[in-house]
C-alpha cells in the first residue's frame, strides 16, 4: 500500500520544515544575537553550528522521500529499515533532550510508525 510511503513522506517534510524555520527563529537566532567571547564569536563556527543545527531537518525530509521514491520503484526494505532507525533515534533524543513530549518528537515516532507499516504491508 502506496499510503504509508507517502504518510511518510509527507510527515518527514512537514517536521524538517518546522524544524528549519522554527529552530532557525526560536534557537539560532536568539543564540547567535547574544554577544559572546568565547567559540561562537568567530563566524566560521556560527556558520558550522547552523549548518549542523539545520542538518536533521535535511536528513529527516531526504530519508521521508527516499522511502517513498524507493517504494514506487519496488525497492528493498533497507531503506525503510534506515528510516525506522533515524525517526526513532530522533524522535527518543528529542524526548531525552526536552524531558517532556514534544510535537516534533510524536511526529518523527509516527515516520518511524508509518515506515514499519510501510515494509509490514508491502
Amino acid at each position: 500500500m502506496l499510503i504509508f510511503a507517502i504518510g511518510t513522506a509527507v510527515t518527514a517534510v512537514i517536521v524538517a520544515a518546522a524544524h528549519f524555520v522554527l529552530s532557525a527563529r526560536a534557537v539560532l537566532k536568539p543564540l547567535f544575537a547574544e554577544p559572546t567571547k568565547g567559540v561562537l564569536a568567530v563566524s566560521a563556527m556560527r556558520d558550522l553550528t547552523w549548518v549542523m543545527f539545520q542538518l536533521h531537518s535535511f536528513v529527516w525530509a531526504s530519508l521521508g522521500i527516499a522511502v517513498l521514491l524507493n517504494r514506487l520503484e519496488s525497492g528493498s526494505h533497507m531503506i525503510g529499515y534506515l528510516a525506522i532507525l533515524i525517526f526513532t533515534a530522533s524522535g527518543i533524543g528529542n524526548f531525552a533532550a526536552l524531558r517532556r513530549a514534544h510535537p516534533g518528537g510524536l511526529l518523527l515516532l509516527f515516520a518511524a510508525a508509518l515506515s514499519a507499516a510501510d515494509i509490514w504491508f508491502n
